[in-house]
C-alpha cells in the first residue's frame, strides 16, 4: 500500500446486493487516494472489479490479513465473523456496528472487539437512511465530515464493471426463484413477463429449475449466466430492468440502468424501500398485491417515458 496514505481493510461478508452497498465509500476512499483492501465471502466475491480496491480477499483467516499492518478495519457487516476477523487482523483502529440497547449482549460483545462503533438500528430505522448512507459512516474518521455518497453513475459503474459493455436496446428481465422467495405468486411473475414483450430474460445458471420453468410457461428463451461478471455487464448494457428486490436491482442501481423494482407487500414497506431502493439510477417501485403486474407495465412506461 502507499505509504502517503492510510492502510485500510473493509469486511464485508454478505450477498451481492448488500456488497455493492459499499460501491460510494469505496469510491469516495478513491477519489481521496486512500487504498483499501476488501474482505469477502464466496457469495460476493465478484461484486466489484478489480478497480474498486487494492486487494482483493476471499474468506481470509485473520493471520494472513494481520501481515499486512492496517491502521483501519472497517466491519462493514453485522456477521460475527466479520468483528472476530477484523479483531485478528491486528488493526489499530476498528470501527464497526453496533445496536445500542435494541441487543444490548450483542453490543457489548461487539465493544469489546471494536475501538469504536457507529450505532444503528436493530430493526428499520424510523429515520430511513438508505443503507449506502450507513455504509457511508463507518469511513467519516478517514473522509471527515463533509462528503456525501456519491449517486453518480458515471464515478460508480467502473467499481461494478470490469469493462464497459455494448449497450444493448433490450430490458432484461431477471429470471430468479427470489420472486418465489420473497411470497411473489409465480403466475403473476408470468404475466408481468409476457408483457415485456422484446425482453431479455437473465437467468443465474444455479436457479435454472425456476428459470426452465418460467420458460415452459411463457413461452420464451432464457438467457444463462454461470459467471457473475458477465450476468452484471448483462443488466448495466440493458435499457431497463424488471426484477424483484435482489442483487440485480443493486448491479442495475450501480451502473444506472433504470429500474422497475417489485417489492412484497410488509407493513414497513416504505422503510424497506428507502432502505434498498436502486441508489444511483431512476426507479419505480411496485408493491406485489393483486394486480400487480399491470402496475409494473405501467411503471416501466412512464419510466421509459
Amino acid at each position: 500500500m502507499s505509504g502517503s496514505s492510510p492502510s485500510v481493510l473493509v469486511i464485508r461478508l454478505d450477498a451481492v446486493g448488500d456488497a455493492l452497498a459499499l460501491a460510494p465509500l469505496l469510491a469516495a476512499f478513491a477519489e481521496r487516494a486512500i487504498e483499501v483492501d476488501v474482505a469477502l465471502g464466496e457469495r460476493n466475491r465478484d461484486a466489484f472489479s478489480s478497480r474498486a480496491m487494492h486487494r482483493r480477499f476471499v474468506d481470509p483467516t485473520g493471520g494472513a490479513l494481520q501481515a499486512n499492518g492496517y491502521a483501519y478495519a472497517l466491519v462493514a457487516t453485522e456477521k460475527p465473523e466479520g468483528y472476530r476477523l477484523a479483531r485478528a487482523s491486528g488493526a489499530k483502529h476498528r470501527i464497526g456496528f453496533e445496536n445500542g440497547w435494541g441487543k444490548p449482549i450483542k453490543t457489548l460483545w461487539i465493544r469489546t472487539l471494536m475501538t469504536s462503533t457507529v450505532v444503528r438500528s436493530a430493526g428499520m430505522d424510523a429515520n430511513a437512511p438508505h443503507e449506502c448512507e450507513v455504509l457511508f459512516e463507518l469511513g467519516r474518521a478517514l473522509l471527515g465530515p463533509d462528503p456525501v455518497p456519491t449517486r453518480d453513475p458515471v464515478r460508480l459503474r467502473p467499481l461494478v464493471l470490469e469493462r464497459e459493455p455494448a449497450p444493448d436496446p433490450r430490458v432484461a428481465f431477471q429470471v430468479t426463484d427470489k420472486w418465489e422467495r420473497l411470497g411473489i405468486a409465480f403466475d403473476d411473475v408470468v404475466a408481468c413477463a409476457r408483457g415485456c414483450e422484446g425482453a431479455r430474460f437473465v437467468a443465474s445458471a444455479i436457479e435454472r429449475p425456476y428459470a426452465e420453468r418460467f420458460a415452459a410457461a411463457t413461452g420464451v428463451a432464457v438467457d444463462y449466466f454461470s459467471a457473475l461478471e458477465p450476468w452484471k455487464e448483462a443488466i448495466a448494457a440493458a435499457r431497463a430492468l424488471v426484477a424483484p428486490d435482489s442483487g440485480a436491482l443493486h448491479v442495475a442501481g450501480m451502473t444506472g440502468t433504470p429500474v422497475v423494482a417489485v417489492f412484497p407487500p410488509q407493513p414497513d414497506l416504505a422503510l424497506q424501500v428507502a432502505r434498498w431502493h436502486p441508489w444511483a439510477a431512476p426507479y419505480r417501485i411496485v408493491e406485489a398485491v393483486p394486480g400487480w403486474p399491470a402496475k409494473a407495465r405501467a411503471a416501466f412506461d412512464d419510466l421509459l417515458a
